[in-house]
């Protein structure tokens, strides 16, 4: 074989060594999922933070209509602004957050923006979500869908997965539209971005 057949083949055979390496038996480590954060730099300002925040953001006509699913007892107010967090007690997340969002709540308010906060329970049963507020005192009050069932079919009706993952986040304006879904939980670098929803 000459020198000109053996160079293109060169690559060809690095490229199955590294394939033969990869296959060594163990399964190669996933790479890491990238976060909303880690996606941009810190440095940079993004050019619409609400589109980066949330999963759906309609203006105008477009927004869909936020109504209440089947609850246990009246539905939360629904004058100006409401912030409606969809939460359970199995949910790690959503129980890690909510102390955040009462204080976000009180500190927004100072600062002259005024909402709704309404914490919208899915636990299966209403004694899981008594026995929780027994044990966590400072867990906020608010309503429960009354058949666990029932929520796929709302999530639906309100433009999410029907297999959509809580924590959810609705932000519906004094029209009762949707301006932003966001799904999974929130962090304090959001607190910019919710105030300036809040303050449409």
């Amino acid at each position: 074989m000459n020198n000109e057949m053996r160079i293109p083949l060169l690559p060809a055979a690095l490229g199955l060594m590294s394939a033969l390496v990869a296959c060594d038996g163990a399964p190669p480590a996933p790479a890491a999922k990238a976060s909303r954060f880690d996606a941009v730099a810190p440095v940079e300002v993004k050019k619409d933070a609400v589109d980066g925040f949330c999963d759906t953001h309609e203006e105008g006509d477009a927004a869909r209509t936020f109504h209440w699913p089947q609850i246990d007892g009246p539905a939360p107010a629904s004058t100006g602004w409401t912030w409606v967090n969809v939460w359970a007690t199995w949910c790690g997340p959503c129980v890690a957050e909510m102390p955040m969002l009462t204080r976000w709540k009180e500190k927004l308010e100072k600062e002259g923006v005024t909402f709704n906060l309404a914490f919208l329970s899915v636990d299966a049963k209403a004694d899981d979500v008594s026995k929780w507020r027994t044990a966590h005192p400072g867990t906020p009050v608010g309503p429960r869908l009354t058949d666990f069932s029932l929520l796929g079919g709302w999530l639906d009706s309100v433009g999410l997965n029907a297999n959509a993952s809580i924590p959810i986040h609705f932000f519906v304006d004094g029209q009762q539209k949707i301006r932003c879904t966001r799904m999974g939980a929130i962090s304090e670098p959001d607190y910019a971005t919710v105030k300036q929803i809040l303050q449409k």
